[in-house]
């Protein structure tokens, strides 16, 4: 937890919880796994283009990092999946540009923007 993190018990967070305010969580090996395993999934394997939406998402790339912390195997998992994969890659390519083309009002987006939407 940061030092800017607030952290309130459920009775006294009420009109004080933020995106910012912290919670204590605990959880077995198991359920971060599990987790993990979910939203690498949701990240690279789901097949429909609305997952984009999550994908990318600054709140669940944070969750992610926080739960490898946590996990005994974090550091063989930090390795593993960022090590170039060329199938996921190519996967996730495919999936924007099919996200591209399903758009109702097309949007022009520039070499950055598309760089910065391929980081996330």
């Amino acid at each position: 937890m940061s030092s800017n993190d607030e952290q309130y018990s459920p009775e006294q967070a009420g009109e004080h919880l933020t995106e910012k305010t912290t919670q204590a969580v605990h959880l077995t090996q198991g359920e971060i796994h599990a987790i993990q395993k979910a939203l690498l999934f949701l990240k690279f394997e789901c097949e429909e283009t609305a997952s984009l939406l999550y994908a990318g998402s600054p709140l669940l790339n944070s969750t992610l990092s926080k739960l490898r912390e946590a996990d005994i195997n974090g550091e063989f998992s930090k390795q593993f999946h960022s090590r170039p994969n060329p199938h996921a890659e190519a996967f996730m390519r495919e999936k924007l540009e099919r996200s591209y083309a399903e758009e109702h009002v097309p949007h022009e987006r520039t070499e950055a923007q598309l760089n910065e939407i391929w980081q996330s």
